[in-house]
């Protein structure tokens, strides 16, 4: 992992990507539950209950540091490609 502290601003941007991977990995789940619920009100407490357990259990499974830690990779690696696309956008103004 990088050492380098991260601003809060940064630290919520590694929390979205975090829960965007984690969302991906229980797309199924969440789906399953969402079309449960909908049109339905207090109903779906009841009728939508194993469908809830379901997407909560696949969320539960991951969290944890692993996860984050994956997601700060991904951030660091997403910054180093803005930064060099950045570099190389200056690099053409400056050459024109």
């Amino acid at each position: 992992t990088n050492p380098t502290p991260l601003s809060a601003a940064q630290e919520q941007q590694v929390r979205e990507i975090y829960y965007k991977n984690v969302r991906a990995k229980c797309a199924e789940e969440i789906k399953a539950f969402a079309d449960c619920a909908n049109g339905r009100t207090l109903t779906s407490v009841w009728a939508c209950r194993a469908q809830k357990l379901a997407m909560n259990s696949c969320l539960l499974s991951y969290q944890g540091p692993d996860e984050m830690d994956k997601a700060r990779a991904e951030w660091f690696r997403l910054a180093g490609e803005r930064k060099r696309a950045k570099e190389e956008r200056a690099k053409k103004e400056a050459e024109a």
